[in-house]
């Protein structure tokens, strides 16, 4: 499977993000396009994929 250079998360998580790092809605939407590519952006992107890792440990099998 390729890696996308996007990280795909719900509306919802975005929120949550901008909230954590004090930045706006559209700043998450770059970064996790890897348009905005800061110190900053790269832990938002690091928390990201950490509550991404979250989501899937609560499914339920």
């Amino acid at each position: 499977m390729k890696k996308s250079r996007e990280i795909r998360i719900a509306p919802a998580i975005k929120k949550e993000l901008a909230s954590e790092f004090k930045v706006s809605y559209q700043t998450i939407d770059m970064t996790m396009k890897y348009i905005f590519n800061s110190e900053t952006s790269k832990k938002i992107r690091k928390r990201a994929k950490e509550k991404l890792l979250e989501e899937a440990n609560n499914i339920e099998d």
